[in-house]
């Protein structure tokens, strides 16, 4: 008797979060995120630090990070973004200390409204031990949450030799106009 009381629970607790989950996706004027040259932004994320290269993926442990971002559309598909983003300490090796990137990527939106798949791509200033120019690499994708609010899931990856550091991270976006 238990058992079937608590599948039921279980049951009504799915139906209740995926009507909960309709009834925001549904709330959400997609059409209000549509974004236009000079629209403003910040982000703030949060995420880990993994080496990219698959035969030493095993060998390292994450690193958790955090990171804050501006930015500016410059048409309704494109955008420029500067990045800040901290980590406790390098993912690579050794290294201890905490090592601070600064990023400058172009963004390519492919939708201009609902859910926006994205590809960046630029450069970053990787401030540890000494200093490093890096590429940065990445996709994700953002969902509007409220007229001027998004959330965003992406992978970003920077290198500047044989490893490459990726970023897996969740962001919440908010754009001024």
């Amino acid at each position: 008797m238990n058992r079937i009381m608590d599948d039921d629970y279980m049951l009504s607790a799915h139906v209740r979060w995926a009507t909960l989950l309709l009834i925001v996706l549904h709330a959400v004027d997609a059409k209000a995120q549509g974004h236009s040259a000079g629209q403003p932004f910040v982000i703030v994320r949060a995420g880990v630090n993994l080496v990219g290269n698959t035969y030493r993926v095993q060998e390292t442990r994450a690193v958790p990070g955090v990171g804050a971002s501006v930015g500016t559309f410059l048409s309704p598909r494109w955008a420029v973004e500067l990045e800040g983003w901290v980590r406790s300490s390098n993912p690579d090796c050794c290294a201890d200390g905490r090592e601070m990137l600064v990023s400058l990527s172009f963004v390519r939106l492919y939708a201009r409204e609902g859910l926006q798949p994205y590809a960046l791509g630029g450069i970053t200033m990787l401030h540890a031990h000494s200093n490093e120019m890096q590429v940065q690499v990445g996709v994700g994708v953002q969902a509007p949450v409220y007229r001027r609010l998004a959330v965003a899931v992406d992978l970003r990856g920077n290198g500047g030799g044989s490893t490459m550091i990726v970023r897996p991270a969740i962001a919440a976006i908010y754009y001024f106009r």
